[in-house]
C-alpha cells in the first residue's frame, strides 16, 4: 500500500516508453541533443526547403518516434517542416522518464529547435498530444516569444486530474494528495496570448472532455482562440479526418496576431 501511494509511483504512471530502437524514416534526419552532463534525447528534423511553417511537436506519454514519426510525416508531406523528440527512455534517448529530465530535455530541444534551418524568419507551430499537450502548455510560458501558435489535443490541466482518472474508486483520493503538479497547465494558458487550438472529443476516456473546456476557459489571454470538439477516442482527430485538419492548421498559422489583445 506504501508502495502504491508513493509519488514516484504515481509519476511513474504518466509515462509509458516504447524503448525499442528507433530506426531513421527516409524522409528525415535524426539528430541527438544532449542534456545534464552525458545524456541526450533521439530527434526527427523533417527539413522543407521553403516549408509553409515549422511545426515542434511533442507527441504523448506512450510509444516511440517509431510510431509518433508517421504524425510527424503526415505534416512533412503537406509541404509543413517537422522537428518531433523523444522522452528520456523512449526509443533512442538515454535516461529515465521523469518530470524533470522530460522538462530539462525538452528545453534543451526547443533551444536547438530554434538553430535549424528555416525555423528562423518563418512561423512557428507548438503542437502538443495528450501529456505532450500539458508539457507545450509549459514549453509556450517558458519560450513566449518563439512560437506563433499553439495546438494541443487530448491535453489534460493538472497532473492530479488525470491521476485522479487513472485510479480506481477506493484510491481516487490518492493522487490529490501524492501526485504533484510538476505543470499547472490551467494557470500557465492564462498567459498564452498568441492563437490558440485545442482539440478534444467528448467521447475521450483517458482525458475527459472537461479538461479541455477548462483550458480553453483559462486561456484568457488571447482572444483568437477555439475549442475543436471533435468525436471519437483519445486524440481521434489526426485520422478522423486529416484533411479538416490541415485545413485548422492552416487558418491557425494565419491568423493575424495583430488581432490579438
Amino acid at each position: 500500500m506504501i508502495a502504491l501511494l508513493s509519488s514516484c509511483a504515481f509519476n511513474n504512471m504518466f509515462y509509458h516508453p516504447d524503448t525499442a530502437t528507433v530506426n531513421t524514416p527516409p524522409d528525415a534526419v535524426s539528430q541527438y541533443i544532449k542534456y545534464g552532463e552525458t545524456d541526450s534525447i533521439h530527434a526527427l528534423f523533417y527539413e522543407q526547403k521553403t516549408p509553409i511553417a515549422s511545426i515542434f511537436i511533442l507527441h504523448g506519454n506512450a510509444g516511440s518516434l517509431t510510431s509518433w514519426s508517421e504524425v510527424a510525416d503526415l505534416f512533412y508531406q503537406a509541404n509543413y517542416q517537422v522537428f518531433i523528440i523523444d522522452y528520456p527512455g523512449f526509443g533512442n534517448s538515454t535516461n529515465k522518464a521523469k518530470h524533470k529530465t522530460v522538462f530539462e530535455s525538452t528545453q534543451k530541444a526547443v533551444e536547438h529547435f530554434k538553430t535549424l534551418p528555416g525555423v528562423n524568419g518563418g512561423k512557428k507551430l507548438l503542437m502538443g498530444f495528450s501529456l505532450g499537450g500539458n508539457l507545450a502548455i509549459k514549453v509556450g510560458y517558458d519560450n513566449p516569444d518563439l512560437f506563433d501558435a499553439m495546438l494541443i489535443e487530448g491535453a489534460f490541466e493538472s497532473h492530479k486530474t488525470v491521476g485522479v482518472k487513472q485510479v480506481t474508486r477506493p484510491l481516487k483520493f490518492a493522487p490529490y494528495l501524492f501526485v504533484k503538479d510538476a505543470i499547472k497547465g490551467k494557470k500557465l494558458i492564462a498567459s498564452w496570448n498568441k492563437p490558440l487550438l485545442i482539440v478534444h472529443s467528448k467521447q475521450d476516456a483517458v482525458c475527459d472532455y472537461k479538461m479541455g473546456e477548462t483550458l480553453f476557459e483559462s486561456a484568457i489571454g488571447t482572444n483568437q482562440k477555439e475549442l475543436w470538439t471533435i468525436k471519437g477516442p483519445h486524440l481521434a482527430g489526426l485520422g478522423l479526418n486529416f484533411d479538416h485538419y490541415l485545413e485548422k492548421v492552416h487558418d491557425l498559422i494565419a491568423t493575424d496576431e495583430s488581432n490579438i489583445e
